[in-house]
């Protein structure tokens, strides 16, 4: 009896090694699953698409051209050097029952927008639509068939203060600014019209803070972030609806991090939807707007967790 092929993914963190490491690795285990009902694939963490579409999640192995969820198995071999993938990858093929080894991936902190995309858009958490892969792929994807309209944002995975942030309306600039930062990992997101939108401090998963936050409108900047120049203020809690709020303590769930997180909250300025735009693990507390404010709700909290 001819038994089916499984297919099984083989993960490595790049397309290619300069000196054909990758491919020998591959090509003796592919030679040797003959032996076996496997049919297996090469796989490249660094360019994989992930996408975020209306709120669902996709990822996809561009060597392959196919989702993730399609494999029977999927072998991490080689991907230290693309984690914050890998942890994608993982976390997307344990929601979708695709098995893996090893799960020690799971245990890898989201230390960057990338991760934390991932894992967010995982638990459903609403998103600016978003697309994240490596320089080559985000050319070939923009120029033939762009996931959604300019004007779009394009941002450092490891950006922070509104470092690397940038707002392009054409095809032409976001190529300048991939060709004048080759070294650095973007993702590309929908742009959210807006005023303004909200730091929102969460301590022991209660919304202790909401610091409003709007751009200098005498600048040409996009950014609201106080460290690029915007103004903020605190307001009242009520000032975000039940599911904005909601949004917020979920996304700092999501990631781990309800006990202590910056959350950055974007509302549509004509759907009235809420985003989350990231969760910072270590918020601006003694630096930015409203110092004071935020210093008494960390001491605050430090005080009551050691009663």
């Amino acid at each position: 009896m001819i038994q089916e092929k499984r297919d099984i993914l083989v993960m490595f963190s790049y397309r290619n090694h300069k000196r054909g490491y990758i491919e020998m690795l591959f090509d003796r285990l592919s030679a040797r699953s003959q032996q076996y009902p496997l049919r297996l694939s090469r796989g490249s963490l660094s360019d994989i698409h992930i996408y975020v579409k209306n709120n669902h999640l996709s990822i996809i192995d561009t060597l392959t051209n196919r989702d993730i969820a399609s494999f029977d198995g999927i072998y991490f071999e080689l991907w230290y050097k693309a984690q914050q993938q890998a942890l994608a990858v993982a976390q997307y093929a344990k929601t979708h029952k695709v098995p893996f080894f090893s799960e020690e991936l799971l245990k890898i902190m989201p230390m960057t927008k990338v991760g934390e995309v991932a894992c967010l858009a995982d638990k459903k958490i609403p998103l600016p639509d978003t697309f994240i892969s490596s320089h080559r792929q985000i050319k070939k994807v923009f120029r033939k068939n762009p996931p959604f309209l300019y004007p779009l944002i394009v941002k450092a995975a490891d950006g922070y203060g509104g470092k690397n942030n940038f707002l392009v309306d054409s095809y032409q600039d976001l190529l300048k600014i991939l060709d004048s930062h080759k070294k650095t990992q973007f993702l590309i997101q929908e742009y959210i019209p807006n005023d303004h939108d909200y730091r929102c401090l969460v301590f022991g998963g209660e919304i202790k803070l909401v610091l409003k936050r709007s751009r200098d409108t005498t600048s040409d900047s996009h950014l609201n972030n106080t460290s690029a120049g915007g103004k903020g203020e605190m307001v009242a809690l009520d000032t975000l609806s039940i599911s904005a709020q909601e949004a917020v303590l979920a996304a700092a769930q999501a990631l781990n991090r309800d006990s202590f997180a910056g959350v950055d909250l974007m509302i549509h300025k004509e759907t009235a939807q809420p985003y989350i735009l990231e969760v910072n693990q270590t918020p601006q507390i003694e630096i930015g707007a409203e110092i004071e404010y935020k210093m008494d709700a960390l001491l605050k909290y430090m005080e009551k967790i050691t009663q």
